[in-house]
Parts: structure tokens; sequence; C-alpha cells
């Protein structure tokens, strides 16, 4: 759903978030997150990573997902951060 929500928002948001009060809708990074899920994420900070960079957060991600239900804002740019 999560890489549904970037490709095409409407397709899973029946409205806005503005028309509710809300800026934007965020996704909660966890175990189902997917790469496009984190990358959007990384996007959001202004974090550009190659193929490969991506492929090795991606993992430390899915280790890090085992051990936490959500992860927040600060575990992602911990992982790439190292």
């Amino acid at each position: 759903h999560q890489d549904g929500m970037l490709k095409n928002r409407q397709t899973y948001e029946i409205m806005t978030p503005e028309s509710v009060g809300v800026e934007k809708t965020d996704l909660v990074l966890g175990k189902h997150s997917g790469r496009a899920a984190l990358k959007d994420k990384l996007v959001s900070y202004s974090i550009a990573l190659n193929d490969d960079e991506l492929n090795d957060v991606f993992c430390k991600f899915k280790q890090l997902c085992d051990y936490k239900k959500n992860i927040s804002d600060g575990d992602v740019l911990a992982l790439v951060s190292g």
C-alpha cells in the first residue's frame, strides 16, 4: 500500500489531507515497508543515496524492524549515518 500511495495518493486517500486540517500524509515505516517508502523518507530529508547505498541502508532497516514495531525518523537518520 505504501508504494501505491507514493505512486498515486488518490488510490487510497478519498479525501486530501488538507481537507481535514493535516499538512500531508506521513507513511509509518515498519516491518512491511519497502524500499520505496524508505527512499521517500530519505528524500524528505534531502538525502540521496545511490542504489548500492540504499540497498545497504534497507538491509539495516529490515534488521531493525525485527526489533522495533515502528521506525522513527531518528532511527532512519541513524541508519544512514552509520
